[in-house]
């Protein structure tokens, strides 16, 4: 286990009041990694791991689902307690720029992210999830019921040692969103029953 910094205060949100933590690995920006966290569970929390997506986390574009399957689960962890871990990766964890890079040769070449990704060589999905697991065991937390519909988050999760239950968290698509989320359905084995064969 690599040691951390952790600071904690309370902030009040749309959804309601939460626990704030900021855990710190190192000096850069993208070394830390954000947590709400509403204690008020019974026996099993939910969780939610999500990466940064900042296009449609601050700037609200229309082309991918992560800024409504963000509010949503902050939403049901209000209601129902446990926590939203923040990892400030973008991309899937390819980072800002191979994003940018992708989201361009899908404008001009027509890819979904898919295949934009394996045009530059870059993994589908290379995030790690020891932090998060790290983060958990901080919080003596080791079952968990994960708000996700991405297979290798539940594989990423389970190799730290976590014991992980599914809850699922689709959003429907719209007319911009559709080809996204068929892609990580078809192409990257999304859980996501909109788009089954």
């Amino acid at each position: 286990m690599t040691e951390f910094d952790v600071e904690k205060t309370t902030i009040q949100t749309k959804f309601g009041e939460f626990l704030f933590y900021c855990f710190s690995w190192g000096a850069h920006e993208e070394d830390n990694i954000l947590v709400l966290f509403n204690d008020k569970y019974e026996k099993v929390p939910l969780l939610r791991i999500q990466s940064a997506c900042y296009t449609a986390e601050i700037f609200r574009s229309l082309d991918c689902d992560c800024h409504a399957q963000l509010s949503k689960s902050q939403q049901l962890i209000a209601s129902e307690g446990g926590l939203l871990i923040y990892m400030l990766c973008d991309g899937r964890g390819a980072g800002l720029l191979n994003k940018i890079k992708g989201m361009e040769l899908g404008r001009t070449h027509d890819l979904d992210t898919s295949d934009a990704y394996r045009h530059l060589g870059l993994e589908q999905d290379p995030r790690e999830y020891q932090r998060a697991s790290e983060i958990l065991s901080y919080l003596n937390i080791s079952n968990v019921k994960l708000l996700t519909n991405n297979p290798r988050k539940i594989q990423g999760l389970r190799s730290t040692g976590v014991i992980v239950q599914r809850k699922s968290l689709e959003v429907a698509s719209t007319a911009n969103s559709e080809p996204y989320l068929k892609a990580k359905a078809t192409k990257m084995g999304h859980m996501l029953s909109e788009f089954k064969p």
